[in-house]
């Protein structure tokens, strides 16, 4: 129900936009920005365009919730994620485009043991190496550019299993593989998406939303199901500098072990994403942006007396080169 909720409201700001007036394009548009620096937008590149994107995105989760209220955690978990993103994005005509995703993800659990010998003594689990990947085909079904009020974009993904899966850690309960920790999920995802675009003068509005169906994957882990979605507004301030100001949303299903739901998992999350972009000529680009978490409902454990780990903040950058 949840789930329906959340994609109720990103369809309705992007019906809302697609609403604009279309005369905006006939009158003169300034200097357009670079699209939003966390989220996604509604173009199609156009025939043999390309780009090549390095994107980061680094945050810790050391705080245990129970919706939005912070609870006690047995074990004192801290997570740390790094993860780069190397995109490749090309126009193949037609309005279509394509796009491949490979990560390269650093992942650090820290905790400690609550009782016995070793009570009190921290244990750290590290992984790092190739992540799963996306590719992505995208539709321009409306283009601003040729009288449409704005750019809409309908795109299908799959998310592959590059990431390893096997590595086993030495735990509180023991040696074992720890889902979480590992590299990749196992599991071929399906990603549906749709992006809208306005260009403004000087400034453009940016809506997305994408729903990942996930299935079950290694080590007998299923990860539950995930909407994510973003509105942004970016200004151009001269032909080098641009700032804008995202909300960007997830909704994750609870994760499944062994077919049993795990209590403390997913939930739902809003952060408000205010972002620098510099643009020092048409090839390369430079973005910057600090998201700050302004929602959180984390589900719970109550036998465990556990609520799902979340952070306050990501740092986020994006380098871009256009061929």
């Amino acid at each position: 129900m949840k789930k329906i909720k959340i994609l109720t409201v990103c369809v309705l700001i992007l019906s809302c936009l697609s609403l604009l007036n279309a005369a905006d394009m006939k009158s003169k548009v300034g200097i357009t920005p670079i699209g939003s620096v966390f989220g996604s937008n509604g173009q199609v590149f156009p025939k043999d365009v390309a780009r090549f994107v390095v994107k980061g995105i680094s945050f810790t989760k050391d705080t245990a919730y129970d919706g939005n209220n912070e609870v006690t955690d047995p074990i004192h978990r801290e997570v740390q994620m790094n993860k780069l993103n190397f995109l490749f994005r090309y126009g193949l005509g037609n309005n279509f485009d394509i796009r491949m995703i490979v990560p390269y993800v650093s992942k650090e659990m820290k905790q400690t043991y609550p009782m016995g010998p070793n009570a009190g003594k921290e244990l750290k689990l590290k992984n790092s190496g190739m992540g799963d990947s996306k590719v992505f085909i995208r539709y321009q079904a409306l283009n601003q550019k040729k009288g449409d009020p704005v750019l809409l974009a309908l795109g299908l993904g799959l998310k592959l299993p590059t990431g390893t899966t096997s590595k086993v850690f030495t735990t509180i309960q023991g040696k074992k593989e720890t889902p979480t920790m590992q590299l990749g999920s196992g599991s071929l995802d399906i990603i549906a998406e749709i992006g809208l675009t306005k260009i403004l003068p000087n400034s453009r509005i940016d809506a997305h939303t994408s729903y990942i169906l996930k299935n079950k994957g290694s080590n007998n882990y299923e990860f539950g199901d995930q909407i994510h979605w973003n509105i942004g507004y970016v200004y151009s301030l001269n032909k080098y500098l641009g700032l804008g100001a995202e909300l960007n949303g997830v909704h994750m299903n609870k994760d499944k072990s062994n077919g049993n739901t795990i209590d403390n998992s997913g939930g739902n999350f809003i952060f408000f994403t205010p972002g620098i972009q510099y643009r020092p000529n048409k090839s390369y680009d430079i973005s910057l942006a600090y998201a700050h978490m302004i929602y959180r409902n984390n589900n719970y454990n109550s036998m465990a007396n556990s609520g799902g780990l979340s952070e306050d903040n990501r740092i986020v950058f994006r380098v871009g080169y256009n061929f």
